[in-house]
């Protein structure tokens, strides 16, 4: 027979899979939901022996590499997205003399063909 910290814990596991699967999906907006659930499962567990949460433990610290990696993800996308803006406004060239010059979509100063 199976006693409420056990349960308490199998709920804590639940969670934490779901956890993963929503950041492996990309489904952040539902993490707020997931870490109030999470925060009221772990106060159940007050007081359980280090060893019974040890596969909690170790799910939570994935979860976690899981996120950073996402995040990382994210500010990469967000980098490359200003760079392509900012190439779209125009960039800087050098002329035959070795001057810079800025060259702009409305500059005028490239032929477009059909």
């Amino acid at each position: 027979m199976r006693d409420n910290t056990e349960e308490a814990v199998d709920r804590l596991v639940d969670l934490l899979r779901l956890e993963r699967e929503a950041i492996r999906q990309g489904e952040f907006d539902s993490l707020t939901d997931l870490a109030e659930r999470k925060a009221a499962a772990m106060s159940a567990l007050a007081g359980t022996p280090m060893k019974k949460l040890m596969t909690a433990q170790q799910m939570a610290l994935e979860n976690q590499r899981y996120l950073n990696a996402a995040l990382k993800g994210v500010k990469a996308a967000q980098t490359r997205l200003q760079i392509i803006l900012k190439a779209a406004q125009g960039f800087n060239s050098y002329d035959h003399t070795g001057r810079a010059r800025a060259i702009s979509q409305d500059s005028g100063t490239v032929e477009r063909r059909a």
